[in-house]
């Protein structure tokens, strides 16, 4: 089971034109959603969904499209090909990023530049307009294969969050690189899933080990550690997966295993100022998005089987699949 005030930047926070200045509030905004309709969980195809609508980017691909991002004119997702490489569509054209093993876990756009971050041959790399940089790795760990999660650009400082992993399944072990300097943010099992700069502050969210193997949502300030509260008696353990600023404070999404090992399922919370609230509709939420004064969470609903969800302001919004299965990953609005 698993389970940004006086500066706001966050590559998930979105309420202008970063590619055109004079044009703050666009007439029409779209909706990009990444994803993938199959029943395995996290497996291809790599599909994404504009306005609604459904469009395969990759009927063989090994792993479902992770990422999105709009650059001017371009739209970009991100993932991996049936070879396991790590891939861009540049407006559904295949891009590969490297001949190793890994995939594209997340992608923005910040200076005029792609980045874009994800693994290659189990290391944790990032890309800027398609040249990779590697990141260095524990050495106590060399061995772990490394996934970054999540690339934030703040003015010229450059983010990466991720996790490194030898056997559990929840994380060995939560890293944040800052211009390629690695900081552990746990000496516990963790796993950190995103990031978002507030007022001057680092946000990092995700989980960490509390009970025998059982994780709980964290969310790291500034490097401290602090529980975002969506694990109780009958919440088993939760993750927290994205984060965005709503009013000038942290907003959080997290997914939970609710009720005991054994007849339990997974729900989706919302949290902000010390508290959560249950996300109808969204059991597993994966990513989000914040444009103006709307928030766009993405995920999957059901607990046996998974259909692609999207919700605006908590608000259900259709995604057309061809088939009742799917995960949405990530969504881009603009």
């Amino acid at each position: 089971m698993l389970c940004c005030v006086a500066l706001v930047s966050c590559n998930r926070n979105e309420g202008d034109d970063p590619d055109n200045p004079d044009n703050p509030t666009p007439a029409q905004t779209h909706v990009y959603v990444a994803g993938s309709t199959s029943s395995y969980y996290e497996g291809g195809p790599a599909v994404c969904w504009v306005d609604g609508v459904m469009q395969t980017l990759d009927p063989e691909a090994y792993d479902a499209a992770r990422a999105v991002c709009v650059k001017g004119n371009d739209v970009y997702y991100g993932g991996c090909d049936a070879n396991h490489h790590p891939v861009i569509w540049k407006n559904g054209t295949v891009q590969v990023l490297s001949t190793e093993v890994g995939c594209v876990t997340d992608i923005t756009t910040a200076n005029n530049k792609l980045y874009a971050c994800g693994s290659a041959d189990d290391k944790p790399v990032y890309w800027v307009d398609g040249q990779m940089v590697s990141l260095p790795v524990n050495p106590n760990h060399e061995w772990a294969q490394y996934e970054p999660h999540a690339i934030y650009i703040s003015g010229s400082d450059i983010y990466v969050v991720g996790t490194f992993y030898h056997y559990l399944s929840e994380g060995d072990g939560a890293c944040l690189w800052k211009n390629g300097v690695l900081q552990m943010l746990s000496d516990k099992a963790a796993d950190a899933r995103d990031i978002c700069v507030i007022g001057g502050a680092v946000y990092v969210v995700g989980s960490e080990e509390f009970n025998n193997g059982y994780h709980k949502s964290v969310m790291w300030v500034n490097g401290v550690i602090q529980d975002v509260q969506v694990t109780t008696p009958t919440i088993f353990q939760s993750k927290a997966m994205a984060i965005v600023e709503k009013n000038g404070k942290p907003y959080v999404i997290a997914e939970g295993w609710v009720g005991d090992a054994w007849t339990g399922g997974y729900k989706g919370f919302e949290w902000q100022d010390g508290m959560a609230n249950a996300l109808a509709g969204c059991a597993r939420p994966k990513g989000m998005f914040k444009h103006g004064n709307d928030i766009y969470i993405v995920g999957s609903d059901g607990q046996y089987t998974h259909t692609p969800v999207l919700l605006k302001n908590l608000t259900k919004v259709k995604l057309n699949t061809p088939s009742s299965e799917g995960t949405a990953f990530a969504v881009y609005v603009k």
